[in-house]
């Protein structure tokens, strides 16, 4: 389940944008696409379908640094980064494959993704699924840039639990910008 999935992709004339590169909502789409192939590289897609559970990506967020333009070949490179008992974090990095930007990271996405066993009508908790797998719990670092993709979705949670008028997840408080000049305690999230 820790090992890395690598996929080589190109853009394609339905991944641009009028800016002619790959357009922003082609990366999360193709994320998707790479933790799928993580999955079937390794017993956890077979844990999946035998436990009828549903993978749930929690949380995303991408850091583009250089364009794919169209026709670029790249990879995806997938792995598990982080995990606790509630969750995993994949990281999923987008790599030029040729020329002269060969091996340079294009985009970098981070992805919290959990287990659902509708069944049960609970998450599945990390320590089952890697039994699940025959995997070994191996304790991988809390990266810095990890830690705050963390702590930026209890943030957004606590924001939206706020804002709708529900209790706040924790202790949490998010403090208002000084600028800060949105309705946001006056609107209702579905």
């Amino acid at each position: 389940m820790f090992s890395k999935s690598v996929v080589r992709l190109r853009v394609l004339p339905s991944d641009i944008d009028m800016n002619i590169h790959l357009t922003n909502s082609r990366y999360l789409a193709m994320m998707d696409f790479g933790r799928v192939d993580h999955m079937s590289r390794t017993k956890l897609g077979k844990a999946i379908f035998r436990n009828k559970w549903t993978p749930l990506a929690n949380h995303a967020t991408v850091r583009f640094r250089r364009e794919l333009p169209f026709g670029e070949p790249f990879k995806l490179e997938s792995e598990i980064v982080y995990w606790t008992d509630e969750a995993c974090v994949m990281e999923q990095r987008f790599i030029f494959t040729k020329g002269p930007k060969k091996g340079i990271v294009a985009a970098t996405g981070l992805v919290r993704v959990s287990m659902y066993d509708r069944a049960q009508k609970a998450f599945v908790p990390t320590s089952a699924v890697l039994e699940e797998t025959e995997t070994q719990a191996t304790k991988l670092p809390l990266q810095p840039h990890i830690e705050a993709f963390l702590k930026e979705e209890k943030a957004i949670q606590a924001y939206e639990r706020k804002s709708a008028g529900i209790a706040p997840v924790d202790s949490l408080e998010i403090p208002a910008a000084e600028n800060d000049q949105s309705k946001a305690d006056n609107r209702k999230h579905g």
